[in-house]
């Protein structure tokens, strides 16, 4: 039986009740066993020391008897046992302290060896006295096995006091304590702290049931209002004229209602559009369920099949493909066999009437069992279009991938001929006043097209991102490092502001050599010297790094020209470091500016998404 939620919230709100009423009730029975114990203990220790003192003032008053010689212990413990015995005071303190203590069970004197001087019972004297467990012990040990041993078999704790006689050790009193007594004691208080948990744990309940009705009276309303709005009918709002969680529980619901009304007309609009896109697709889509029944087809089948999709619903797949068409008995076939399909392309019809279609047939399935089925129907002679741009566009990649391979090839034969033309030059030293100037024209003409080969070569190849999560003060070290050769030739000091640059998911080898070519050009920058600075600003959705070298700068009439492709400079400059640097950042979805001024430095600014 499911319970309901006033009577889950009032045996939750009851049970809470009851396991603080049990904790306190715990603590308070813990507090009153020990307070209860302190007590019995307080009463037996003064017990004790008034027994104690009215023996010390028996044997202060004693003296002994003519012939008896203070060296004769024996004759001495005689004595000093008749005298405590036959003493009307102590014999008084001791039975009164007996008869009207609730808690004490004897009182004894003993000498030291455990012989029975005085003892509430006259028949125990001159017996040896086996003591009792120390009360301290009890008191020690904790509330569960107090309670056990008060409540458990009687059981005797003595609470003992050392008795001496000028100066030596004569004795001691025991005053012993009944665990019977101290229960007799203790329960009536541990009945009314009963009974007052009893009470608690009513009063509890009870206000937990009326505390439950009148916080979810107005559930049934909600409920109700939800209840509608699951009909999908949202004109009555819900009205519920209260200030706590509930009036704000009923306003949220109302705005639920608007917000489902708003989107029950959004996917009204959907609906329209999807059926806009369908009527739009050129291939035809047929959804069949688990009994190969149809339950959803685009306006293209009517083209291939000659009915239209409204009329198709709810068929069998043996309906939907009953024609007598090779194509139509591809697909029944298919179904039956519950084989898929893939792009099959069965012979037209005799009389070639009718588009030549290929098929789809996907079949799915969950857990061994059938789920549903997709057929997409298509014109084949669509698809041979499609297949015959692919291979133009194959053919077009092969030709980048030939234009790639002949630079390479090109390549080859320059480094030779640089080779060559060394030895040419070294042969030649005798002559070298009339073909030294030939053998430069040369030499710098087959250097510039090797720098335009390889330039593009860089700049033809695809670039793949491989991004991953990068330490950019980290990537600026290392950065450091490689320039570090550079910058001792110049004398320049490479410095990094700050370390705290938070990590980015970029290509780390693209971005570091990008990095690398600001820093050295850089320090190509400084040829008297100086101090490079690497700095981060975190900006909106975005981090800066600015890398600002005290060189002689750019003149207002190059800047345009800085990042355009073998622009340089420098004397012996490739132009291409800062344009491939702008091309890595660029590819990151960033981007670098710079600001400089003549004989005093430039700074380039990288900012990079975050």
């Amino acid at each position: 039986m499911r319970l309901s939620l006033k009577a889950k919230l009032t045996a939750l709100t009851g049970l809470i009740v009851l396991l603080v009423v049990l904790a306190i009730s715990a603590l308070y029975l813990t507090s009153l066993t020990r307070d209860a114990l302190v007590d019995v203990q307080r009463r037996g220790q003064y017990v004790a020391d008034e027994v104690y003192h009215q023996a010390q003032t028996v044997l202060a008053q004693s003296h002994l008897p003519p012939g008896v010689k203070p060296s004769d212990s024996e004759a001495v413990s005689e004595f000093i046992q008749q005298r405590l015995a036959q003493d009307p005071g102590l014999t008084s303190t001791i039975e009164s302290a007996v008869g009207y203590s609730a808690t004490t069970y004897y009182v004894v004197i003993t000498d030291t060896k455990g012989i029975v001087l005085v003892h509430n019972d006259p028949a125990e004297i001159g017996t040896a006295f086996t003591p009792g467990t120390p009360f301290s012990q009890l008191l020690q040990s904790s509330a569960w096995q107090q309670l056990q041993v008060i409540y458990g078999p009687p059981r005797v704790y003595e609470i003992r006091l050392p008795i001496e006689v000028g100066d030596k050790p004569f004795g001691e009193v025991h005053v012993g304590v009944s665990t019977l007594f101290v229960a007799n004691q203790l329960t009536p208080e541990l009945r009314k702290a009963f009974l007052l948990a009893l009470l608690a744990i009513v009063l509890g309940t009870g206000f937990a049931s009326l505390l439950s009705f009148r916080l979810l009276r107005p559930l049934k309303t909600i409920s109700d209002s939800v209840e509608q709005m699951a009909r999908g009918d949202y004109t009555e709002p819900l009205r519920i004229k209260r200030k706590d969680e509930w009036g704000i529980l009923s306003s949220k619901l109302n705005l639920l209602g608007e917000q489902m009304r708003g989107e029950k007309a959004a996917f009204l609009m959907l609906k329209e559009n999807l059926d806009q896109l369908f009527a739009n697709l050129a291939d035809g889509l047929l959804l069949f369920d688990r009994q190969d029944r149809l339950v959803l087809a685009t306006p293209a089948v009517t083209r291939f099949l000659g009915a239209a999709p409204e009329s198709l619903l709810h068929c069998s797949a043996a309906e939907v493909f009953g024609g007598d068409r090779p194509f139509d008995r591809a697909l029944r076939e298919a179904f039956r066999a519950r084989k898929p399909v893939i792009w099959e392309s069965p012979d037209a019809d005799s009389s070639g009437d009718g588009p030549r279609v290929a098929a789809s047939v996907q079949f799915a399935e969950a857990r061994g069992e059938p789920v549903g089925a997709l057929v997409t129907i298509r014109d084949a002679g669509t698809r041979a279009q499609l297949e015959d741009q692919i291979d133009i566009a194959s053919k077009l990649a092969a030709l980048g991938r030939i234009t790639s391979g002949i630079a390479h090839e090109v390549k080859n034969p320059l480094n030779a001929m640089v080779l060559q033309l060394e030895l040419l030059r070294t042969k030649l030293a005798d002559e070298g006043a009339t073909v030294k100037p030939h053998l430069d024209i040369l030499s710098s003409e087959i250097l510039r097209l090797d720098r335009v080969v390889k330039t593009f070569l860089d700049f033809t190849r695809p670039v793949e991102l491989h991004r991953s999560e990068t330490d950019l003060a980290q990537l600026v070290r290392e950065v450091f490092t490689l320039a570090e050769p550079q910058a001792r030739q110049n004398n320049i000091r490479l410095m990094m502001e700050d370390d705290s640059i938070p990590n980015l998911r970029v290509d780390r080898d693209l971005m570091k050599q990008a990095l690398l070519n600001l820093v050295l050009n850089g320090c190509q920058a400084m040829p008297s010297g100086g101090e490079l600075r690497v700095k981060s600003r975190n900006l909106p959705q975005r981090i800066e790094l600015q890398i600002a070298d005290q060189g002689v700068g750019i003149p207002p009439e190059l800047r345009p020209k800085i990042f355009s492709l073998y622009f340089s400079t420098k004397p012996g400059g490739s132009g291409v470091g800062l344009a491939m640097a702008y091309r890595i950042i660029q590819l990151h979805n960033g981007s670098i500016d710079f600001s400089s001024e003549l004989n005093h430095g430039t700074t380039f600014r990288v900012s990079l998404p975050v």
